[in-house]
């Protein structure tokens, strides 16, 4: 385990800025979440649907609005009430052949649009675009994300818009400019090309989405083979989106059908791309992939729950780190809060505590994630001991999704998850408005409650143990 450099937290009383943390980090990459507009994407819960508006008159699938401003708010308003979480507005066709159009036209185009968005719905707006000077105006007129098609490849300035403005961008792979023999190979290496020159820009590592480029320079058989393999995108340690809607691969697995009769197709892709680890679905048709991807996360997510860890005998980082590493192999692990040190809490004099918790999804139940915790600290080393005694390390079940149980093996949420500071600091750093099932309080509501904090604090960077 290693301790990563600071990065700015949370009273720990407060939910306001108090100077830095502490992260563990692991060799399984997590990704962040990510601020878009006035809304934060916490990764791993559930899959975001991105619905696509566009304002061209030459769209490869047929809905292409051209300068129907009306018609194309009419449009966004009909997807947002369908339960997307993004409009995402573009002015050039990416269709094969399509001509290109100058950064003046697709200003003309899009930005009216935009502005009459951030007026007509509460919902982030990305643009659609590889210029940078359409960026800038975009951005400008209330756009929030960046959606480079071209992966950087075209335009690099993309990236300084990027860094400069604080916003997230969507790197894509393409191989229209390159096209490969070994698909997942290209599209990993030009990922990485484009992640480093991001970064070089000085863009913030949890403002950056990937998308494996379903269509763009790829095969039909490579295109499958990238949907089947979407998961190797995973080891970035970032968010993938996927946008497969009405694609020309698609019409051809399905017998030339036309972009209209793509939808069951669509859909399909959808489900398979989350069960493989997208975060967000790029598509036309939101109200069927909305239902697509909720049934896909049932099975594919199953449930949130969060994982609070201790330990105060032996080494106590590398016994956290070993757990949080067991429990990452076994579930869906989102997110690791910092980890404090802590006074031991309600018990006899003993060594201070290390804690931590973890988000993580999982398709157990309650009664068999609560086996699988146990058999995990035996495994790890604790003894059967009374409560309060020391211990190598300590698993609790502190919130599984919404239920509220209360059986003589397990209560939840935990039954003294509201009088625990050293619970309830980490879990604010993970989600400050994570609400407990039971009282409806969130994590700063009830951190809040404790008042005064002690006996609680950031642990240092490389402090020995």
């Amino acid at each position: 385990m290693e301790f990563k450099t600071p990065r700015p937290g949370r009273s720990l009383a407060r939910g306001q800025p108090h100077g830095y943390h502490y992260e563990v980090s692991f060799n399984i990459p997590l990704a962040q979440p990510t601020r878009i507009g006035s809304r934060t994407f916490r990764w791993g819960r559930r899959t975001y649907v991105m619905g696509i508006l566009n304002v061209t008159p030459d769209s490869f699938s047929g809905d292409g609005l051209g300068g129907d401003i009306g018609a194309a708010i009419a449009q966004a308003e009909r997807m947002a009430a369908e339960g997307a979480d993004i409009i995402d507005v573009g002015g050039e066709s990416t269709r094969p052949g399509a001509p290109e159009v100058s950064a003046a036209e697709e200003i003309s185009r899009v930005v009216p649009v935009i502005e009459r968005l951030k007026a007509a719905i509460d919902l982030p707006v990305s643009i659609d675009s590889y210029k940078a000077e359409v960026a800038e105006a975009a951005v400008t007129a209330g756009a929030s994300l960046l959606n480079d098609v071209w992966g950087l490849k075209r335009d690099a300035r993309l990236a300084d818009v990027a860094a400069r403005r604080g916003l997230p961008i969507v790197i894509s792979s393409s191989q229209r400019d390159a096209p490969a023999a070994d698909i997942m190979t290209a599209v990993l290496d030009s990922l990485r090309w484009a992640i480093g020159r991001a970064a070089e820009a000085g863009v913030a590592r949890e403002n950056i989405i990937l998308d494996p480029g379903f269509g763009f320079g790829k095969t039909v058989e490579q295109n499958v083979e990238a949907l089947r393999r979407l998961d190797e995108l995973r080891a970035f340690g970032r968010p993938v989106l996927l946008g497969t809607s009405r694609k020309s691969t698609i019409g051809k697995v399905l017998g030339d059908a036309p972009p209209q009769e793509r939808l069951f197709g669509t859909v399909a892709t959808t489900a398979i791309g989350i069960m493989n680890g997208a975060d967000i679905v790029r598509v036309h048709d939101v109200k069927e992939n909305v239902q697509a991807a909720r049934m896909a996360d049932a099975v594919a997510r199953g449930v949130t729950v969060y994982l609070g860890l201790g330990s105060n005998l032996g080494d106590r980082k590398r016994n956290l780190a070993l757990a949080a590493e067991a429990v990452s192999r076994d579930l869906h692990v989102n997110q690791l809060s910092p980890v404090y040190e802590t006074e031991p809490w309600n018990v006899a004099p003993q060594p201070r505590f290390l804690n931590m918790a973890i988000e993580a999804q999982t398709t157990l139940s309650p009664s068999d994630l609560l086996d699988y915790v146990k058999n995990l600290e035996r495994m790890l080393g604790r003894a059967a001991a009374g409560p309060g005694q020391p211990r190598v390390i300590d698993i609790d079940i502190l919130l599984y999704g919404d239920q509220v149980l209360d059986t003589p093996a397990l209560t939840l949420p935990h039954p003294r998850l509201a009088q625990r500071a050293f619970n309830l600091v980490p879990l604010n750093d993970l989600d400050p408005e994570l609400k407990h099932p039971a009282t409806g309080r969130t994590a700063a509501e009830m951190l809040s409650a404790l008042g005064q904090i002690r006996g609680v604090a950031p642990y240092p960077e490389n402090t020995p143990d």
